[in-house]
């Protein structure tokens, strides 16, 4: 039996009637109701059929309704941006080329001004992911500073 979802669980318990209900089978008091009553709190999962509470109903729900945890160079973003980079060399090197290929354009020199609003997308720290895009070697920049160059395989 698969757990009910929590918005049918949720519409149960917004009638008074229906708390009041579950909080006398919760407290194992009579529960002085018409089948009807008793059957939607059965639909709802709150009850069993033989009408005690379901055990275990809450944490089923709340664990089926749990966001998955994300995966590769997804689990350094919160609300589309990241914190901070990561220490360990592969983690970093992945998410350096991953923000490379996706923020920077191949074979276009940028400055400054330009990387810089390009990377304000995705971090608040611009300047230190700037350096370690250009000290990891995914970014050249220019000896006087006036531009950057995503590096690419065929560079």
């Amino acid at each position: 039996m698969t757990a009910p979802s929590w918005q049918k669980v949720l519409s149960t318990l917004a009638g008074a009637r229906s708390r009041e209900l579950y909080a006398r089978a919760v407290l194992g008091q009579p529960l002085d109701a018409t089948p009807k009553e008793l059957q939607r709190l059965v639909d709802a999962g709150l009850l069993t059929p033989e009408h005690a509470v379901e055990d275990g109903l809450f944490k089923e729900v709340l664990a089926t309704a749990a966001a998955p945890t994300p995966k590769g160079v997804d689990r350094f973003f919160r609300d589309g941006r990241i914190d901070g980079l990561p220490r360990a060399g592969q983690d970093r090197s992945d998410l350096l080329a991953h923000l490379a290929g996706r923020l920077l354009p191949a074979d276009e020199e940028l400055g400054e001004p330009e990387v810089n609003r390009l990377l304000a997308t995705v971090t608040y720290d611009i300047p230190t992911l700037r350096r370690a895009l250009v000290d990891h070697g995914y970014l050249e920049r220019r000896p006087d500073g006036s531009g950057y160059r995503r590096v690419t395989a065929a560079t």
